[in-house]
């Protein structure tokens, strides 16, 4: 067993203590629950942050070293956006999930015995460094959305049942303000997905004096997402669009994205 091995086993570990913190009272105002929550959220963003460190200095994957940078910032834009919003924080417990699937992801990944040294001189440019992280943050903000439009699916469901439980009714934020967390992430994203898709442009135009490695799959995955993301403002705007066809809207843009970030790689 290599060194990774065991970082990623200190990895998993330190999120299985995340995991048993999040399910702690911290919806009835204690301090000090919410501290001891957001000090294990900020200790496993510090372990991925190190796990990063560790791994950048031996031969890794693209995938996996993606993933670890994926991993860093969603655990430190979920740290900050607990700490300001309390109806967010709520939703932790849809996180998990979503965490627990990327970790191991990545374990797998580091247990592959064909990982490709990274050209680490390749973030050195500063389009192309703006394009990786515009990217991850376009996927983590869409992300953010598709939780919280899945809270809203979940809750409308429950609120039709004759029997429904009040537990998980009460854990969960209204349908009103996960709606609200739901749209703002997903102008983010659109946002974010701009700037990744113009930084890709520039980067390429510049360095290969043509276009033709940039109108990859990935990039058309991209622009088919960003343009459901657009074309959702200006139906909303419009005409007004109902919360499950939002549902529906934000995750097929999530699918494409995920297609676009995550699919292609492991099939190609």
């Amino acid at each position: 067993m290599n060194f990774n091995f065991y970082i990623e086993f200190l990895s998993l570990i330190s999120f299985f203590v995340f995991f048993v913190v999040n399910f702690i009272e911290i919806e009835s105002n204690n301090k000090i629950n919410k501290i001891i929550y957001l000090s294990n959220l900020l200790f496993i963003s510090l372990v991925n942050v190190i796990y990063y460190n560790f791994v950048i200095l031996n031969p890794v994957s693209v995938l996996s070293l993606v993933t670890t940078l994926l991993l860093i910032i969603f655990f430190l834009s979920h740290f900050f956006i607990s700490i300001v919003s309390s109806e967010y924080l709520r939703l932790r417990l849809l996180f998990l999930p979503f965490f627990l699937i990327l970790l191991i992801f990545r374990f797998l990944i580091s247990l592959s015995s064909d990982d490709q040294e990274v050209n680490y001189s390749l973030f050195d440019d500063s389009s192309l460094l703006i394009h990786i992280f515009s990217s991850l943050f376009s996927y983590s903000m869409l992300t953010i959305s598709a939780i919280s439009s899945v809270c809203v699916f979940l809750k409308s469901k429950i609120l039709k049942q004759l029997k429904f439980n009040n537990v998980l009714l009460n854990l969960l934020p209204s349908i009103y303000e996960s709606e609200i967390i739901s749209i703002r992430f997903l102008f983010f994203t659109m946002f974010f997905l701009t700037l990744s898709l113009f930084s890709g442009f520039f980067y390429h135009f510049f360095e290969y004096s043509n276009l033709d490695y940039f109108f990859s799959n990935k990039v058309v995955l991209s622009m088919i997402s960003l343009m459901l993301i657009i074309f959702f403002f200006i139906y909303k705007k419009i005409r007004g669009i109902s919360s499950t066809a939002t549902f529906k809207l934000i995750l097929l843009s999530y699918v494409f994205i995920n297609l676009a970030y995550f699919g292609i790689k492991i099939t190609g």
